[in-house]
C-alpha cells in the first residue's frame, strides 16, 4: 500500500492574530525588510522502484508451463476439457509431476476434472518458485493429464511429430513443436484429436481418445502430400462445419528470397526441396513458393472422422490469402473470416465467401487503420477499421496462376514488386509509386491481392504496421447466439485478438500506428464488438485495448515483463461466459502463464 502525507493549513481568527502579534513581538510594528534568500538545498534519495505486484482488473493466472517452454494449441472442447500443448521445454528439465511425466520434450495435453464451460469464479495460481516446480505444469484448477509426447511410437509405425518427406518413409526430422488442437467428434462417443507439429515442413497428427481421456491411440501423422506439404503450421480454429483449420505461418516477406542462398531463412526452402525430393545442390527443380502461406482445411469431403487416419483429405484455402498466418476464424454469417498475420509490419485481413460454408470463391479485404487522434498511449489508442477490397478469386484460378511458377532454382519464378505495383496502378488508376505513370498490369487475373496479399494491401492503401499479430478468436456460441438473435439489444459477442509486440513498427514516428512503445515488448490484447454491416454481414469497426501487458524492465535478466501482467499473449480462447483465456509465447516470463481475463469493460 502506498500512503501520502496530508498536509493541513490552519487560518486563524482575525483577533487570534492580533493576540498572536502581542505575545510574540510586543505589539504589531511595520514589517522590516525580507532577509536574504537561503540556499538550495540538497536533492533527495531517489525513490524506490515502483510496485511490481500489481494485478490488472480481471486477471487471474490459470496455469505455468514448464522451463523452456510456451503454451500451444489451447482449445476448449464441448465437454469444458481444455487442450493444451506444452512446446519446446528445456530438454534439461527432470522433475517428474504428480503421475510421474517429465516434460523435457513436446506434449500434447489436455485439463481435465473441471468443466471450462462452466468455469465459475477460481482462484489463482501463483508463480512457481522452487526449481521443481518451475520443470513442470502446475494449474489452478483441475488436473493436467499428458495425452502424448514427441517421439511417442504411433500405430501408423512412425513416431509422435515425425516430419516424413513425400515418399512417406524418408525421416526429415522428429519435431519438439507441437502447435493447434482441434477435437472432433469420432462418432463412438470419444474424439480425434488434431494437432499441428510447427515445422518447416510442417506436419499434423491424429490421436484417437475416449470420452473420459483415460484411454488414448496415437494413430499417426497425416499425409500432407496432396497439397505439395505444408509449412510452419501455427495455431488455427474449428470451423462451424467441424473441420480443423490450420494455419501456416510463411516467414518469407520477400518471395525473392526463396530462391537467395544467402537469406537467413533459405534453410527453409532447402527443407521443403528436402521433402519433395529435389537436389539440394539447386541444380533442379525447387519448390514453388506459392504453394505455401495458406489455411489449410482438414477433413474434407467428410472424411475429418473417417477411422483411417491416413485418408483423411486436406485442401489448401488459396482464396483467403497468401501470408503469415497465425490463424483464422469463422464468423457466425457463415461466410466473413478474420485472419491475422504474423510478423514485423503485417496486415489485418478479412475474407467473405460467395456463399456460406464454402471458401472456394470469395472476396479478400483488409484493414485500413486510423488510430484515436492525439492518443499514443497503447491502453487508451482505439483503432479504428475501414476495410479496402482487394480482389474477387476462385479457388480453381488462384490454383491455375499458382502452377505458372513451378519451375527450377534458376528460374526462380514469383511475382515481382513492380507487378505488384503495377498491378495495383492499373486497378485504382493512380501513380502510387509516385514515377510519373500509371503502371499497366500483365495480369489478366488479380492473383496479387492472394499471392502476395501483404504487399498487395499496402499498395491499395491498407495499413502494414502491425507488429507481432497472433490468435484471433471468438466464443462461437456468443457470436451465433447475437447474430441470430437479429436484435440491437440482444446479447453482444465480441472478437479479441492478441498482439505480441506493439514496438517497432507500431511504435514509429510513420504511418497509421503511433503508439508509445515503452512496454510494447510486453504486448496487448484487442478487443472487437462484433457488427452488422451494411452488406448484413458480420463485421468489426475498431480495435479497442482490452488489456496491455507490462511493464517492461530492460535491465532485467530474467522475467523483463511484469510476472503479475501478461507477456507476448498468443493463443486465445473465449468462454461461454465471456471470459478469456490468454496463452502466453514469450522469453520475457521465465515460466509462461495461460491467463484468465474477465474483461472489466464488459
Amino acid at each position: 500500500m502506498i500512503s501520502s502525507n496530508k498536509h493541513k493549513s490552519t487560518t486563524l481568527p482575525l483577533g487570534a492574530a492580533l493576540l498572536g502579534c502581542t505575545l510574540l513581538l510586543g505589539g504589531c510594528a511595520d514589517d522590516g525588510d525580507n532577509g536574504t534568500v537561503g540556499a538550495t538545498g540538497a536533492a533527495g534519495a531517489a525513490g524506490e522502484d515502483g510496485i511490481t505486484n500489481y494485478i490488472p482488473l480481471g486477471l487471474k493466472r490459470i496455469a505455468t508451463a514448464p522451463i523452456g517452454a510456451e503454451f500451444t494449441g489451447i482449445f476448449l472442447n464441448t465437454d469444458g476439457a481444455l487442450f493444451l500443448n506444452i512446446q519446446h521445454p528445456s530438454d534439461s528439465n527432470t522433475a517428474m509431476d504428480s503421475s510421474g511425466k517429465i516434460f523435457d520434450k513436446g506434449t500434447i495435453g489436455v485439463i481435465t476434472g473441471k468443466d471450462f464451460n462452466n468455469l465459475g469464479d477460481v482462484p489463482a495460481a501463483d508463480m512457481p518458485i522452487s526449481a521443481s516446480d518451475k520443470e513442470v505444469v502446475l494449474t489452478a484448477v483441475g488436473q493436467y493429464k499428458v495425452l502424448a509426447q514427441q517421439a511417442d511410437a504411433l500405430a501408423d509405425g512412425n513416431n509422435m511429430g515425425d516430419i516424413l518427406a513425400t515418399d512417406g518413409t524418408t525421416l526429415i526430422k522428429n519435431s519438439n513443436d507441437p502447435d493447434f488442437n482441434a477435437a472432433v467428434p469420432d462418432g463412438s462417443g470419444g474424439y480425434y484429436l488434431y494437432s499441428n507439429w510447427e515445422d518447416r515442413p510442417g506436419s499434423m497428427s491424429r490421436i484417437n481418445i475416449s470420452s473420459d481421456y483415460s484411454a488414448v491411440t496415437a494413430e499417426g501423422m497425416l499425409d500432407f502430400s496432396s497439397v505439395d506439404g505444408t509449412w510452419v503450421n501455427c495455431f488455427g480454429t474449428l470451423s462451424p462445419w467441424g473441420t480443423p483449420l490450420s494455419a501456416e505461418e510463411l516467414y518469407f516477406d520477400n518471395t525473392a528470397d526463396w530462391f537467395d542462398s544467402s537469406h537467413s531463412y533459405f534453410s527453409n526452402a532447402e527443407a521443403i526441396a528436402e521433402y519433395k525430393g529435389y537436389p539440394l545442390d539447386r541444380s533442379g527443380n525447387w519448390g514453388n513458393p506459392y504453394d505455401y502461406g495458406y489455411i489449410v482445411e482438414i477433413g474434407i469431403n467428410g472424411t475429418v472422422a473417417t477411422a483411417d487416419e491416413s485418408n483423411v483429405q486436406v485442401n489448401k484455402l488459396e482464396t483467403l490469402g497468401r501470408f503469415s498466418h497465425e490463424n483464422a476464424v469463422v464468423m457466425p454469417d457463415r461466410r466473413t473470416v478474420f485472419l491475422s498475420d504474423d510478423g514485423t509490419g503485417v496486415v489485418f485481413f478479412k475474407f467473405v465467401a460467395d456463399v456460406a460454408d464454402d471458401m472456394s470463391a470469395g472476396t479478400l479485404y483488409a484493414a485500413k487503420i486510423t488510430q484515436a487522434n492525439g492518443v499514443s498511449d497503447p491502453a487508451e489508442a482505439t483503432l479504428g477499421i475501414q476495410w479496402i477490397e482487394l480482389a474477387h478469386g476462385t479457388e480453381a484460378s488462384l490454383e491455375t496462376a499458382i502452377a505458372e511458377y513451378d519451375g527450377t532454382f534458376s528460374d526462380a519464378k514469383y511475382i515481382t514488386d513492380q507487378q505488384v505495383n503495377d498491378w495495383a496502378e492499373a486497378k485504382t488508376g493512380t501513380d502510387i509509386d509516385g514515377d510519373g505513370n500509371v503502371g499497366t498490369t500483365t495480369f489478366t487475373d488479380n492473383r496479387p491481392a492472394f499471392l502476395e496479399s501483404r504487399k498487395a494491401a499496402v499498395a491499395l492503401g491498407a495499413t502494414g504496421e502491425f507488429r507481432k499479430m497472433e490468435g484471433v478468436n471468438i466464443n462461437f456460441g456468443l457470436a451465433n447466439s447475437w447474430w441470430n438473435t437479429g436484435a440491437a439489444d440482444g446479447a453482444q459477442a465480441y472478437m479479441y485478438m492478441a498482439m505480441s509486440s506493439f514496438d517497432k513498427t507500431m511504435s514509429d514516428d510513420l504511418g497509421d500506428i503511433q503508439l508509445d512503445g515503452t512496454h510494447g515488448k510486453c504486448g496487448v490484447v484487442y478487443r472487437m464488438k462484433l457488427a452488422k454491416n451494411a452488406n448484413g454481414l458480420v463485421d468489426v469497426n475498431a480495435m479497442v485495448p482490452a488489456i496491455v501487458g507490462g511493464p517492461y524492465y530492460g535491465d532485467r535478466t530474467v522475467n523483463q515483463c511484469n510476472i503479475n501482467n501478461i507477456s507476448n499473449p498468443d493463443n486465445l480462447v473465449i468462454l461461454d461466459d465471456g471470459r478469456v483465456l490468454i496463452g502466453e509465447d514469450t522469453g520475457k516470463h521465465e515460466n509462461n502463464v495461460v491467463w484468465l481475463f474477465e474483461d472489466p469493460a464488459l
